[in-house]
């Protein structure tokens, strides 16, 4: 453990000399100066009783979460200013901020909403993440004192501060559960940084009303009760718990333990290859990886998070086990989610073959993912290196330039990230400077036998390895040089849940298949989320003949040493690979970061040709295509803004999780409802109950298939109510009313329209 914590080198510190990482954030930028600063403050001047200057942008800045694109837009172009210090670029945040300032009430009250939303979400009412919405403007303001030095931003943040402990100092015990219900975003955690800045203890206190206690004690405890959670619910709420041990000075250990816990648990049990976790934005239970891959994995904003996660726990700890995830997350979840023609990106990532990325459009989507990815790519010069009292620790290996203030020397580091060459690390040391520096330079995770190293006279070798970190000491007045080759193979991982399944790396890169470009169909889920849609057929095998099958190891391990041995070079092409299988199908896998309009595949199945085995999962897979091929509209339960998307309305009610199952719940007397279109075909509504009396479930206020009981155990009875054709083509709102006295109404995980097979 390290006795202080170390001071993360950024802006004005690291400068980017990577073509790619320059190009990607050169993409960014001019999306962003693309976009109409008045239009994305419309919402606040309406608000604010003012005229706007623009029209609000379509798509979710036309929603309940407006706002939330401005907090975001703030804290990316502070990134910008610190990083090249562009006139134009604080031109427009000074703008910004003037506007801003101009939209806040006296009593500190600053957003593109009415505070109304806030109200409805302490009366247990539909609204959609009012608080989540005002992390993100927090945060915003806060990303422009910070970097910018902007005085104005100052005076916003700490009266939007002031107006928020007010309010949460005020909550009742049951009002504050209430509240901690609806997803909050990571609002401990900039108010705790907010403290850090004014060191008022109603910030502090403010900031503690969103520690969710309950949480951090399961998580402490190594209890995984992650199953149904929202994803990108908890990882803020995680990060939060982690600030509070940061910032205050009384350190509370349990907090630290806490945030490892998880932290180990989320990459551990609940993540795929590329760093990235969850599917339709929820975890689910530990070790099902392989069941659930889909077209919804992976958002990228819980990337994001996890990255702030690991990135504050490295600079706590130092442990390495940090930095190589950071690099894995990085490197196959961030990069990978820009289209690097565009600088657009995306929303979810799928785990499951055959689909393709899709990426927002840049002015009429404003998605979640649209907004961590403003901050993505404008903060490249991050997570390269951090430093100590006496040590610098180089965690990415990205071609940059360092300037090291503690040592007053220069650190030049060469490793382009799309060529195989050695990692060099140059010091340029100061005459003037006095003493000598160390530097701590991974061993990746991925290293494929010894690193191969050379150094320059006068740079001596502390360490082979110390922590999984080799280590070297110059004097800071010469210049020193160390070259390293990390050795590359290819690598195979398997998925926990799946005796077969199995992905690809090459050194820190993940490996795709490319399946082709045929049927680049697209639909949407949630609000307006676009999504991939499945060609029918996606073979994900790759088969072996028994006589091919290394007989030195056991099942899996053996296909998975076969699979890597038939991976062969494509001439002239230093990363891409071609795999022929025995049943003569080629497949070419390449980078998957670097993969934009293409069909891939990240796992596949290893089957023996002709097996048993191998007859099972076709036959499974003939099922799976029918059953798919005769769902329609599905909305998850207990997911605001899919439910948000069809028009929930209700009473009395709000989302649940239940032994692992996520769903919406109705008192006595209570009911909710949506809107569901209704296709031109005989079909169902398909419903789960959980622990539920009597319900009347209605369409358009006409009851339906009478009046339904439910069981009361444990969700597992499953139930269709056939629709009646007057209904066929219509958009209809279905209602479900508790009409039990004394027992609470449950649906459980989705509810469909299923046509009849």
């Amino acid at each position: 453990m390290l006795t202080t914590k170390l001071r993360a080198l950024a802006y004005g510190e690291v400068r980017l000399k990577d073509p790619f990482l320059i190009r990607s954030m050169e993409l960014e930028k001019g999306y962003l100066l693309s976009l109409d600063a008045d239009r994305l403050l419309a919402g606040f001047r309406e608000t604010a009783g003012k005229k706007a200057k623009g029209m609000l942008y379509p798509g979710w800045e036309s929603t309940e979460i407006r706002g939330h694109t401005m907090g975001h837009y703030l804290t990316a172009l502070s990134q910008l200013w610190a990083y090249g210090h562009d006139p134009e670029i604080f031109d427009r945040i000074s703008k910004i901020i003037d506007e801003l300032a101009e939209c806040q009430r006296d009593d500190g009250y600053m957003c593109a909403f009415p505070e109304a939303l806030f109200d409805r979400v302490e009366r247990k009412e539909p609204a959609w993440v009012p608080w989540y919405t005002m992390h993100k403007i927090i945060s915003g303001v806060t990303a422009v004192y910070r970097l910018c030095g902007i005085q104005k931003a100052y005076r916003i943040m700490k009266g939007l501060a002031d107006w928020t402990a007010s309010r949460v100092l005020s909550w009742s015990g049951a009002m504050r559960d209430a509240v901690l219900a609806v997803e909050y975003g990571g609002m401990n955690d900039c108010l705790y940084e907010v403290y850090e800045i004014t060191g008022e203890e109603d910030h502090a206190k403010a900031a503690a009303g969103f520690d969710e206690m309950p949480l951090f004690q399961a998580m402490a405890d190594g209890r995984d009760i992650l199953d149904g959670l929202h994803a990108n619910a908890t990882i803020p709420k995680i990060i939060g718990g982690l600030k509070r041990y940061a910032v205050l000075e009384e350190k509370e250990p349990f907090f630290l333990e806490m945030a490892e816990r998880f932290w180990d648990m989320t990459v551990r049990h609940h993540t795929y290859i590329t760093g990235g976790n969850s599917e339709w934005e929820h975890f689910g239970k530990p070790d099902i990886l392989d069941g659930e891959r889909t077209a919804c994995n992976c958002e990228t904003c819980n990337t994001y998070n996890m990255l702030k996660l690991t990135s504050l726990l490295f600079r706590l700890t130092g442990k390495k086990k940090y930095a190589d995830y950071d690099e894995r997350a990085y490197v196959n979840a961030i990069l990978s989610s820009q289209d690097h023609k565009t600088g657009m990106t995306t929303y979810f990532q799928p785990m499951a073959s055959g689909y393709f990325k899709v990426y927002s459009r840049p002015y009429d989507n404003f998605w979640c993912c649209t907004g961590t990815g403003m901050e993505n790519f404008t903060k490249q010069c991050e997570g390269i290196c951090y430093a100590g009292e006496d040590i610098l620790y180089i965690n990415r290996y990205v071609s940059s330039e360092i300037e090291w203030k503690e040592k007053g020397v220069q650190v030049e580091l060469e490793a382009e990230l799309l060529k195989e060459q050695p990692v060099s690390v140059r010091v340029r040391g100061n005459k003037g400077a006095t003493g000598t520096w160390r530097l701590a330079v991974r061993i990746p995770e991925w290293t494929a036998g010894e690193p191969q190293i050379s150094c320059c006279v006068g740079v001596r070798r502390i360490h082979q390895q110390k922590d999984g970190y080799v280590l070297f000491e110059g004097r800071c007045r010469d210049v020193g040089e160390i070259k390293i080759v990390f050795p590359m193979k290819i690598q195979v991982h398997g998925l926990p849940d799946h005796p077969c399944a199995a992905a690809f790396t090459y050194g820190p890169f993940v490996l795709s298949a490319d399946l082709g470009t045929e049927y680049m169909e697209t639909g949407t889920t949630g609000v307006d989320v676009t999504v991939p849609l499945r060609k029918p057929g996606v073979n994900e095998c790759i088969l072996y003949d028994r006589q091919e099958k290394n007989g030195t190891k056991a099942g899996w391990a053996s296909a998975a040493d076969l699979a890597a041995s038939k991976m062969m070079r494509a001439d002239g092409e230093e990363m891409r690979f071609i795999l022929r299988d025995a049943g003569e199908r080629e497949l070419v896998f390449s980078p998957h970061f670097l993969k934009n309009q293409v069909r891939y595949g990240i796992y596949f199945y290893l089957y023996e040709k002709g097996s048993e085995a191998y007859g099972e999962y076709c036959l499974e897979q003939e099922r799976k295509e029918y059953v798919m091929a005769h769902r329609r509209e599905v909305i998850p339960l207990g997911n605001d803004q899919y439910e948000l998307a069809h028009g929930i309305q209700g009473r009395d009610t709000e989302a649940v999780h239940i032994a692992g199952k996520r769903g919406r719940s109705a008192k006595p007397g209570g009911w909710f409802s949506y809107e569901m279109d209704i296709p031109e075909e005989k079909c169902a509504l398909a419903v789960t109950w959980g622990g539920s009396g009597a319900c009347r479930i209605l369409a358009d206020g006409v009851l339906i298939g009478g009046e339904e009981n439910a069981d009361e155990d444990t969700g597992s009875c499953e139930k269709e109510i056939p629709l009646p054709a007057k209904y066929a083509g219509k958009r209809v709102r279905i209602e479900f009313r508790n009409t039990d006295p004394k027992r609470t109404l449950c649906l459980l995980n989705e509810l469909c329209i299923s046509v009849n097979r």
